[in-house]
């Protein structure tokens, strides 16, 4: 997303903490009563941490927004942006209430939450951003009055390039639509640090569904990454040796990379390998379980290439084998043979035979 000519109005900030280990109840935000008096300094490093979140590829999404009541950070947005500073301040304190109820796991740790009205982009669109970031504290230097200097203890230090910006969610207002309609005249966006460009889909779902209250879009690249991951969960709970499991996914494999149909679908894998009638059954049962269409939908391997570029099998003592996806059943083969028993009169172990179809090359 490019935030052109981000302009930012006003700016709060609050404090919310770790759910407590004896308290089931969420821990009480410290909540400031004034807005912050950033110089332009400031509002240049705000900006910039803004802008720069919004431009990240791999760690912002454009999110669908799912919850749009009274009691919605949407809602929540458009009553912050037609706020006077006084309504502002309280409306941002319910923001920080909001957050710490959907921090729910006393895992989640506490943290600043800065809370940004301002406008983008030509004409201006009006935006709310809401930044959760870790708390960092020091000491900086002031020369006082009388030419003397001493040290000040900063609590928060949340302009630094060091300061680690955590998650944040911006609500775009859509200019096409009267405000009053959530949440078709919004459009919201997530960052998160904790996403990578392998696994886009790694965001915390405390902070985008629970507290911004947004889910991913469901484009053709998502649902095609749904199938695959739902896919390989049901192959690898089922009651069957591994080395057959080794043969499904590499089945998956073919079925999504080498297959040429423009789509894919729950009954088109199942009658295509497994055989058993039960079998096929109880995976219709499990993807309706998890949510995916009974209809086939359109294949989009954009959100899962980096999954099928290698296959990887893990023995219990460690050793791993690792090998192209596409050509692993040609080049591998795998089959279960007994091992030699510890002592006479032990049954003997499983041991597993590889054979690989080429020249050791090299090793380290």
């Amino acid at each position: 997303m490019d935030l052109i000519n981000l302009q930012l109005s006003k700016v709060i900030i609050h404090e919310v903490f770790r759910r407590a280990e004896s308290s089931t109840a969420p821990a009480d935000p410290n909540c400031s009563d004034l807005l912050e008096n950033l110089d332009e300094d400031g509002i240049d490093a705000l900006r910039n941490r803004i802008v720069a979140a919004a431009a990240s590829n791999s760690r912002c999404l454009n999110m669908a927004i799912t919850q749009s009541g009274p009691e919605s950070m949407v809602a929540y947005s458009g009553q912050l942006l037609d706020s006077d500073d006084a309504l502002f301040i309280q409306h941002s304190k319910t923001v920080a209430k909001h957050l710490s109820r959907a921090q729910q796991s006393r895992s989640i740790p506490g943290g600043i939450v800065v809370v940004v009205s301002g406008t983008a982009g030509v004409p201006a669109r009006r935006l709310i951003v809401v930044i959760k970031a870790e708390v960092h504290s020091g000491f900086t230097k002031e020369q006082q009055a009388n030419g003397t200097l001493i040290l000040k203890y900063l609590k928060s230090l949340l302009l630094t390039e060091k300061t680690k910006l955590y998650k944040m969610g911006l609500f775009l207002e859509n200019l096409a639509t009267p405000q009053t309609q959530y949440p078709d005249n919004w459009d919201a966006y997530v960052y998160d640090d904790g996403l990578t460009a392998s696994n886009k889909y790694d965001a915390a779902k405390y902070f985008y569904e629970g507290f911004l209250g947004c889910g991913f879009l469901q484009t053709s690249a998502r649902q095609t990454k749904e199938f695959h991951e739902h896919t390989k969960s049901f192959i690898q709970s089922m009651n069957v040796p591994e080395e057959s499991k080794v043969d499904l996914h590499n089945a998956l494999v073919t079925y999504l990379k080498a297959d040429q149909s423009p789509t894919i679908s729950v009954a088109a894998f199942g009658s295509a390998y497994f055989a058993d009638g039960a079998v096929r059954d109880s995976y219709d049962s499990f993807m309706q379980s998890k949510g995916f269409p009974d209809s086939a939908v359109n294949k989009d391997l954009t959100d899962v290439v980096q999954n099928l570029k290698l296959r990887r099998l893990v023995f219990r003592n460690k050793i791993r084998v690792t090998g192209p996806a596409d050509q692993f059943n040609k080049l591998v083969t795998i089959e279960p043979m007994d091992g030699e028993p510890a002592a006479v009169g032990q049954n003997a172990p499983q041991w597993t035979r590889i054979i690989i179809k080429d020249r050791l090359e090299s090793q380290t």
